[in-house]
């Protein structure tokens, strides 16, 4: 039996485009390690965490805890996935004070990071 995709035009359930465009942009969100290692990490801390300390966690996570290493993750925290999870409203990013914390919005997402279970 083949099956196809559902397109808007054959699609019985309007806005399910819509639905799936917003899993995709999930997905594309989460597809970095590094955020979904952050929001994680954020769902377990209450309030405000420094940057800094976030970077740390995520040097211990990939077992390489050097300076430059600890750099890098710095810079790639600050520049890059820090302002795309803030800019899709998952987190809020203070880049003055230097410290995230978790949007409510971002719940949501746990549930694409939770590993499936078979019962």
């Amino acid at each position: 039996m083949k099956t196809t995709m559902p397109t808007k035009a054959d699609d019985s359930s309007p806005g399910s485009i819509d639905s799936e465009l917003a899993v995709s942009a999930v997905f594309k969100l989460l597809s970095h390690h590094h955020r979904r290692f952050i929001i994680q990490y954020l769902a377990t801390q209450a309030g405000t965490t420094p940057v800094s300390g976030v970077a740390d966690q995520v040097a211990l996570l990939e077992g390489e805890h050097t300076s430059d290493h600890y750099e890098r993750i710095c810079t790639s925290l600050v520049h890059t996935h820090l302002p795309i999870l803030a800019n899709a409203g998952a987190i809020r990013y203070d880049h003055e004070q230097e410290v995230v914390e978790l949007h409510d919005r971002a719940t949501e997402m746990l549930s694409y990071l939770d590993p499936v279970t078979a019962d």
